[in-house]
């Protein structure tokens, strides 16, 4: 029964349903959709920028897209993407975490050959999340209420990134690519600089009229 629980989980995730009418995610710990999601090792994508792609959920709107860092909106919430396609292409060394007692949650990661953490820490306005995986990194503030699916739907969009090698030889190589905006070092929880995610509580009346519906998304074809 377990197994096939698992499978309808995985299903669900994949073929881009919404699964939460039908999985009770209050049901399931963190970690334990943390470790369903990021071990599915099916690939899909439906949104290309250089060198990368990765695939959004439905449920989020995408704002502002950069060579390196998207914005996205999430049941009215900003959700950051970082993207870092140098660290990927020089294969930085493992992430040096540590586990911090005193975060709501707090995981270092390694799955799949990838590592990364997750630290969830409890402010006045709901949960700061903090997720790295696969070169790859989302921060939001996210309600009580939303916080398991908004896991489940983070390591979707990690999970789903894909690194075109032959394309970022290209960039990374010649230098095309401007890396002279604000560095984000994914690497590094946000404790450990002594600061958390600037967050703009008007959020609401900004930049509506640039969010992008999520059905024109540039859909790309599935990866096998």
């Amino acid at each position: 029964m377990k197994k096939i629980f698992i499978l309808l989980f995985v299903i669900i995730l994949t073929t881009g349903c919404s699964m939460y009418n039908i999985v009770r995610l209050d049901d399931k710990t963190i970690q334990e959709i943390v470790d369903l999601v990021l071990k599915d090792k099916k690939k899909r994508e439906n949104v290309s920028l250089d060198g990368y792609a990765y695939y959004l959920p439905k449920g989020f709107t995408l704002s502002e897209k950069r060579e390196t860092n998207s914005i996205l909106y999430y049941n009215k919430s900003k959700v950051y993407l970082y993207v870092d396609v140098v660290s990927y292409y020089h294969k930085a060394p493992n992430v040096d975490f540590t586990v911090s007692q005193d975060s709501y949650y707090s995981r270092k990661l390694d799955i799949n050959g990838l590592d990364g953490y997750l630290e969830i820490t409890r402010i006045d306005s709901g949960y700061f999340i903090e997720y790295m995986y696969n070169y790859a990194k989302i921060e939001a503030i996210i309600n009580m209420k939303d916080l398991k699916v908004a896991i489940a739907d983070f390591s979707t969009i990690l999970r789903s990134v894909t690194y075109k090698d032959t394309i970022l030889a290209t960039l990374i190589g010649e230098n095309i690519l401007d890396y002279n905006e604000e560095v984000f070092n994914i690497f590094r929880p946000k404790r450990e600089e002594g600061s958390f995610l600037e967050y703009d509580e008007s959020y609401e009346d900004d930049d509506k009229n640039n969010v992008v519906d999520e059905d024109q998304l540039p859909i790309d074809e599935e990866i096998q």
